[in-house]
């Protein structure tokens, strides 16, 4: 079962990233997939992650996501993961660079009977920023 996970979740990033394929992409979730990340605030369901996708793929349209790491256990997969491509146009408030920009991304993936579930992303905001050039954001208190 855990090969088939990694599988699911490799196609799953195939589909959804690097070829932006939604219509076959929703063959892989289940009806109430959610998708968290780091970049967003919020939960989205599919149509909101797609929405999501297309953003960034906008922004950064020749995107690869490569999986540098991919762990399985019973329904639970960890995938790390590095995004990479010419950022060209603005995304959530980031001002564009024309230069290519590389940071990592660290997923947990939850799969129910052959599907993907849930993706919560956690991504290196703070080396997408310095690539930019744009100071990262300090909390006081």
């Amino acid at each position: 079962m855990s090969d088939y996970n990694k599988r699911l979740v490799e196609h799953f990033i195939q589909l959804s990233w690097n070829t932006g394929r939604y219509n076959l992409l929703q063959h892989l979730v289940t009806h109430d997939f959610v998708y968290h990340t780091s970049f967003a605030e919020g939960f989205k369901e599919f149509d909101g992650f797609c929405d999501y996708l297309k953003d960034i793929r906008h922004a950064i349209p020749d995107i690869d996501v490569s999986i540098e790491e991919l762990m399985a256990e019973g329904d639970k997969v960890i995938s790390v993961s590095t995004f990479s491509g010419s950022f060209e146009k603005p995304v959530f408030g980031m001002q564009p660079n024309g230069k290519i920009v590389s940071f990592t991304g660290i997923s947990t993936w939850e799969v129910r009977r052959g599907k993907v579930k849930s993706q919560n992303t956690l991504v290196d905001i703070a080396e997408l920023q310095r690539q930019l050039m744009v100071p990262a954001q300090r909390k006081v208190g």
